[in-house]
């Protein structure tokens, strides 16, 4: 990607500066203005040159293998939240539950 970001880079750059130094800029602001515009529109230009697409479905690509080795591991450990801790959690909260009424409060205390 280097080999394609560079001379269109620098082409970028030479442009940049020569355009903001007729325009009236000092140079050395035309210099720096020149670089930025010269690394966004090389990285830009590499990236449009790369091919790319639809990336193809492989078998025994290192994702689906961590993928693998995650799933046996965590059918594996007995972690600490598990379905007890989920139906707890699905519990109704306290403004959900239902209100008693006055007179059993009464009756509690």
């Amino acid at each position: 990607m280097v080999d394609k970001a560079i001379p269109s880079g620098l082409k970028i750059w030479l442009a940049f500066l020569l355009v903001l130094v007729m325009v009236g800029y000092p140079i050395l602001p035309s210099i720096l203005f020149g670089a930025v515009g010269g690394i966004a529109g090389g990285i830009v230009s590499a990236w449009w040159q790369t091919p790319g697409g639809v990336p193809t479905e492989e078998g025994n690509s290192p994702l689906k293998r961590m993928q693998e080795r995650l799933k046996e591991r965590s059918s594996r450990l007995r972690l600490p939240f598990g379905k007890s801790d989920l139906e707890r959690s699905q519990r109704p909260q306290r403004s959900q539950r239902p209100q008693r009424s006055q007179q059993s409060r009464r009756r509690v205390r």
